[in-house]
């Protein structure tokens, strides 16, 4: 059972590079560098990145790139002091709602063979593998899984996102862009 909690989660702003940056080291072993990080903020047009706050700390952060009517998730991330308080799932929510905001009627991601937990997250939001990517992860050669979602834009998907949203243990606050 994942314990209550109250959760903020808001758009992701160029003062909260920093403590990500914490976050990454914690849980990458190739993190984005601050430059990257400024760049995709630069970019909000075809961007949609949140912040997670738990306790007044920056516990987590997720977003995606836009490409035409499609989305590409970048990265979600946890502080490994929050873990399993329904953070991740949080953001997914965050993400997919800001992607359907840009009329996105599909998003795609990759993620590391071995990453079981965040497999079965995404497939918790409609996820599907659809290939391998080989030797796709620079620090050890890992093969990355391919997970398309589709039809973001039917009336299922917001149905499953306000699902998802209602079972998650605690409180979300939605920030203000």
């Amino acid at each position: 059972m994942v314990p209550d909690t109250h959760v903020l989660i808001e758009p992701m702003r160029k003062r909260h590079v920093r403590a990500i940056r914490t976050i990454d080291k914690q849980v990458y072993t190739k993190p984005w560098s601050a430059t990257m990080y400024h760049d995709e903020l630069r970019q909000r047009d075809h961007r949609v990145y949140y912040v997670a706050h738990h306790n007044d700390r920056l516990a987590g952060y997720g977003g995606a790139m836009i490409v035409h009517d499609e989305g590409h998730i970048t990265s979600v991330a946890v502080a490994p002091h929050a873990q399993g308080l329904g953070i991740a799932t949080r953001l997914m929510v965050a993400i997919h709602r800001g992607c359907l905001s840009h009329n996105m009627s599909a998003m795609t991601l990759e993620v590391r063979i071995s990453n079981q937990r965040a497999q079965d997250l995404y497939r918790r939001f409609g996820y599907a593998p659809a290939g391998v990517r080989a030797g796709y992860y620079g620090d050890n050669g890992e093969d990355a899984l391919v997970m398309w979602c589709h039809d973001l834009q039917e009336p299922e998907h917001n149905k499953l996102l306000a699902t998802i949203d209602s079972e998650i243990a605690g409180t979300t606050n939605w920030g203000q862009p």
